[in-house]
């Protein structure tokens, strides 16, 4: 599998939530991640961190959930 970038990787993983009514398991998400992506779950980890810390998603302890600010971020990558 090709190595993708992270920037590549977040928007996936912010479209893969939209296309899942804004919501995912950590399980579903993660082995989204792991197939599509080639992110491991350190780097599956990591990359959360940074959705979550850019207040893009948030996570409840089992599902990840997208922000106001993350259904923004998506809007303009669904064109």
């Amino acid at each position: 599998m090709p190595e993708v970038d992270d920037a590549t990787a977040r928007k996936g993983i912010l479209k893969q939530l939209a296309r899942n009514n804004g919501s995912q398991h950590i399980r579903d998400l993660h082995e989204f991640s792991t197939l599509r992506f080639g992110r491991g779950h350190q780097a599956f980890s990591a990359l959360m961190e940074g959705l979550v810390g850019d207040a893009l998603v948030l996570y409840d302890g089992q599902v990840f959930h997208l922000t106001d600010e993350g259904r923004k971020a998506v809007g303009s990558m669904l064109v």
